[in-house]
């Protein structure tokens, strides 16, 4: 009898001993499930989102400046050299990045031909590579038929103006739009040869505040 009972208590420390080990490994493998589970879910986001741009922070549309600035072509005005056709005003302000649309009044009329096969007839660096005459487009003018340039040689613009203006009018009016860069200062000129001396190019179209004008950038 009492090695009977002894038998008992050893077979039950057993038995408790194999169901605690069977615990531990079903949580160890639990556990390897988990991460495994865990891994693929993660690797799953990572490939699907990673592969998406990122979004960006919405800012507002940055909307470009547009100017409007007047400009005449004068001539015999007081305190002016007589006979000396000249930018009025001579300074202009316009501001950067932006497009700039000038209407220009010219109040000196008649044409004075420009040398067969120059440039400057032909209109270059505006919107469209155009301008209008009194509402009437044009991307180019006949070499007699031109009356004065506007000519920023810096930008790349040359807006030739024809001499010509509706029959009884006072002046003929020219429109066309460019676009500014960074800030800097430019001289706007005339390279039609509208001054004097034997070759037309002394006299206002030398001389600062009549054919020779400054556009400041900013």
């Amino acid at each position: 009898m009492y090695q009977t009972r002894r038998a008992i208590p050893n077979r039950q420390g057993t038995h408790q001993a194999s169901s605690t080990a069977f615990v531990y490994v079903g949580l160890f493998f639990s556990m390897l499930v988990f991460i495994a589970f865990t891994s693929a879910v993660y690797f799953a986001f990572s490939t699907l989102f990673g592969s998406l741009p990122i979004p960006r922070v919405a800012h507002a549309a940055q909307i470009q400046r547009h100017a409007q600035v007047n400009l005449n072509i004068v001539i015999n005005q007081p305190g002016m050299q007589k006979d000396w056709p000249g930018y009025a005003p001579n300074h202009l302000v316009v501001p950067a990045n932006s497009l700039v649309t000038v209407t220009l009044r010219d109040y000196d009329l008649g044409d004075t031909p420009l040398p067969t096969n120059s440039p400057f007839t032909k209109v270059q660096g505006t919107v469209g590579s155009g301008a209008t005459v009194d509402g009437r487009a044009y991307s180019s003018l006949l070499p007699e038929k031109v009356a004065h340039t506007f000519t920023i040689s810096q930008l790349h613009i040359n807006v030739p103006l024809p001499g010509d203006a509706p029959k009884g009018a006072a002046y003929d009016t020219i429109t066309f739009t460019f676009h500014t860069g960074k800030a800097g200062t430019y001289t706007f000129q005339c390279f039609d040869p509208c001054g004097t001396g034997s070759t037309g190019w002394m006299g206002p179209m030398m001389t600062k505040g009549y054919m020779v004008g400054t556009l400041t950038v900013q």
